[in-house]
């Protein structure tokens, strides 16, 4: 028996059960993120390719399964990146059914996870493009609903993916055919951009971004945040796989100094629009385009700190979009006011939580997103200026814009009455507020576990 037919017979058991049990969304919920819990347990800690003792028989787990001359491989490089987004999906999962976006949000999200893992498992890891292209079909089924029928923005993820996966396609049928090596720069050339095409596409880079502002007026914004998290964490992993591969790549100065660029660009982009909206649903939206510019400034520093720093702003952004889609979706469920002023005295935790992880997704101080971009800037301060400064104008947009809705939410609204929530609900808003402050001041506390999730290559991480 192989582990990565183990981890997807686990997941599709799991999405049945959930399936089972969609007109219960709070067991359907509970039950998917404790499924994908255990997976990320078995996936991190199952002893691979090594005899285990099972009721007085030997059994060995191997770390490879091959099929049609392509192999899905589970080991040390793998392993956590793998493990890492089960955990990821556990934690967006578990608070669904407070929402309850879909009442097939958590067995999709379930297949969902697993096409991504396999992603990160295929190998030669090129094929990986297939199955983020599956992954945006899945991801197309919980855009569009019979609550929310307008397609327009699924369309174009599915549109944009598709695009992507033959870019990426192309790159390794070049790769493989013609061999890239620093000794055939105007190859090089051709190949890089592609996967510069390929990549902007993965990562929403304008103006591939066209997708998620549109899917951000048409569908749910807590499926929202679950899609562009996972997608765009699988295109991080997917990016450094890349550099971890191919010297020629790793060593190009010219491709991060774009890549620092490109970020520049995004940041600013992101931070401009989101200031200058009137919806929080977009202003989410472009403040997440914001938040992909500044890792894309990590990542641009073609330093191993740099890429630490990605994936720290990559772990931390999972817990502050979450707990502000979860928050937004929560008030708009119950609130008719498209401004909603007033909230704070209505449902004083989950305003709160919207507050706490608009500012923390700005990278505000004492809050989980702080202490990255503050590494982030310390690096920067001696490399590029120009991309320092574009980190510190975008956190001062999202962080003023933020203030103007802190201040709707204050103000009193006499014609509504109190709006309750019960305490399973007010346990979850209040957890999630004290994380991102515990994480703001104690960033020990995830950042060295997110950083070792891609220990396991060597050439990035030495």
């Amino acid at each position: 028996m192989t582990a990565p037919f183990v981890l997807f017979l686990l997941t599709i058991l799991f999405a049945l059960l959930a399936l089972a049990l969609r007109n219960n969304p709070m067991l359907a919920s509970l039950f998917t993120a404790f499924g994908a819990a255990f997976i990320a347990i078995f996936v991190l800690l199952a002893p691979i390719d090594a005899p285990i003792a099972i009721f007085g028989l030997s059994v060995k787990l191997s770390g490879t399964w091959s099929e049609l001359g392509r192999s899905l491989i589970l080991d040390p490089t793998t392993r956590p990146m793998v493990g890492y987004l089960y955990l990821a999906g556990a934690f967006i999962l578990s608070a669904g059914w407070i929402v309850r976006p879909t009442r097939f949000f958590n067995p999709i999200g379930m297949l969902i996870l697993g096409v991504l893992a396999g992603s990160l498992m295929v190998k030669p890891f090129l094929f990986a493009a297939i199955f983020l292209e599956i992954a945006a079909l899945g991801a197309v089924l919980l855009l569009v609903t019979a609550r929310y029928p307008v397609r327009t923005g699924a369309l174009r993820l599915l549109t944009l993916y598709t695009l992507a996966m033959m870019a990426m396609l192309v790159t390794g049928w070049l790769l493989e055919i013609t061999g890239v090596t620093e000794a055939t720069p105007d190859l090089a050339q051709r190949v890089t951009f592609l996967l510069a095409f390929g990549f902007a596409i993965l990562m929403a880079v304008p103006p591939m971004h066209l997708w998620l502002p549109r899917a951000a007026d048409e569908a749910h914004p807590y499926v929202l945040v679950f899609v562009a998290v996972l997608l765009q964490g699988s295109g991080l992993f997917f990016l450094f796989r890349f550099l971890d591969a191919y010297p020629w790549l790793r060593e190009s100065y010219t491709f991060f100094t774009a890549l620092r660029m490109a970020g520049v660009v995004t940041a600013i982009f992101g931070g401009i629009m989101a200031v200058s909206q009137r919806s929080l649903e977009k202003f989410m939206a472009y403040a997440l385009i914001a938040d992909l510019g500044v890792m894309l400034i990590a990542v641009g520093l073609g330093t191993t700190e740099g890429f630490k720093l990605a994936l720290g702003l990559s772990g931390v952004r999972v817990i502050s979009l979450s707990m502000w889609a979860l928050c937004l979706s929560r008030l708009k469920m119950i609130q008719n006011h498209a401004n909603f002023i007033g909230v704070a005295y209505r449902m004083p935790l989950v305003a709160a939580g919207l507050v706490v992880g608009i500012f923390s997704l700005a990278g505000f101080p004492l809050t989980a997103g702080f202490p990255g971009r503050w590494s982030l800037l310390l690096s920067l301060s001696v490399v590029d200026n120009l991309a320092a400064w574009s980190v510190i104008l975008v956190l001062a947009l999202i962080v003023a814009r933020g203030l103007v809705w802190t201040r709707s939410f204050l103000q009193p609204w006499e014609m509504d009455s109190k709006k309750q929530t019960n305490l399973f609900e007010r346990v979850y808003f209040a957890g999630g507020v004290a994380i991102v402050i515990l994480l703001g001041i104690f960033p020990q506390l995830i950042y060295p576990w997110i950083i070792g999730v891609a220990a396991g290559m060597t050439h990035l991480f030495p």
